[in-house]
């Protein structure tokens, strides 16, 4: 059993840290030790905005402009970091917002989804991920 307190503390952490996005068209099954999307398109991800449903619960969401993916079909989203602490500096991020970050995007989820498009230049694609930590 997790404590609420902790679970509370998880959620805002993830809320926190996990504030990017992409999308792709590769249409593989997910694993837990993928590291990236199968096919990402693009090179600079989206900024997410996340909520919280209750204390526990946080909603990632995200839009991405038609313009920008233009003849593509949508089959993967994933939810990313680029400000993770190594695994070292959690002792340091108890006590300071100050520490190195990964060098490279750790990804907290992948969906795959049956395709979307192909895509417009006047099409919007929102995304909502919502995670509950129990």
């Amino acid at each position: 059993m997790i404590t609420d307190t902790t679970r509370r503390k998880v959620a805002l952490f993830i809320k926190d840290m996990y504030t990017k996005a992409n999308v792709g068209n590769g249409g593989n099954a997910t694993a837990p030790n993928a590291t990236d999307l199968d096919v990402p398109i693009l090179t600079t991800k989206q900024t997410t905005t996340n909520t919280e449903s209750n204390d526990t619960t946080i909603d990632f969401s995200v839009s991405f402009s038609g313009s920008s993916l233009e003849g593509n079909s949508i089959r993967e989203v994933g939810f990313f970091s680029s400000t993770m602490p190594q695994d070292s500096q959690f002792d340091e991020l108890r006590t300071t917002t100050s520490y190195t970050a990964e060098t490279s995007d750790v990804m907290l989820a992948r969906i795959n989804f049956d395709a979307i498009g192909p895509i417009t230049a006047a099409d919007t694609l929102d995304f909502t991920f919502i995670m509950e930590v129990e």
